[in-house]
C-alpha cells in the first residue's frame, strides 16, 4: 500500500502543478488535519478549506514562486516529502529560496494529514529518521 501513498501524493502535486487547484484538494480528506504551526503563523486547521487557507496566503506572498521536489520518501502510512523553494516576493521584490518538507499522512485513497516543517531536519526527525 505504501507505494501507493506516494502515488497519491505525486497525483496531488501533479494537478497543483497544472493549476487544478480544485483537483488537487480533492485528494485530501474532507477532514483532514492542517498543522502549519512550525512553517507559517498559521497554526492547526480542520478541513479542505484549512489547506485552501494555508496554501493561498503562501502563494499570495509572492509574485514568482516555484517548488522544486527533492525527494519523496515512503513511510507506508506517511509520505514526507522534501523540497527547495524559490521565489520574488511581493512588494520587496527580494528573491528566497529556502527548503522545506511536508509530512503527509494517508488514509485509502485521501490525505488525511498535513504537517509543514521550516525545514528538512525537523521532519526527518518528526518522522523518526533521526536522533
Amino acid at each position: 500500500m505504501s507505494q501507493e501513498n506516494v502515488e497519491l501524493i505525486q497525483r496531488m502535486y501533479e494537478a497543483f502543478r497544472r493549476g487544478d487547484f480544485d483537483g488537487a484538494l480533492a485528494y485530501f480528506d474532507p477532514e483532514v488535519e492542517v498543522d502549519a504551526s512550525m512553517r507559517v503563523d498559521e497554526g492547526i486547521g480542520r478541513g479542505r478549506n484549512a489547506v485552501n487557507t494555508v496554501v493561498g496566503r503562501w502563494l499570495a506572498a509572492w509574485d514568482e514562486w516555484r517548488e522544486e521536489i527533492e525527494e519523496m520518501l515512503d513511510l507506508g502510512n506517511r509520505v514526507l516529502v522534501i523540497s527547495t523553494q524559490h521565489g520574488r516576493a511581493k512588494g520587496s521584490g527580494i528573491e528566497v529560496e529556502t527548503r522545506y518538507a511536508v509530512l503527509y499522512e494517508t488514509r485509502g485513497d485521501k490525505i488525511t494529514r498535513m504537517v509543514l516543517y521550516s525545514g528538512p531536519e525537523a521532519a526527518l526527525e518528526a518522522a523518526g529518521l533521526r536522533e
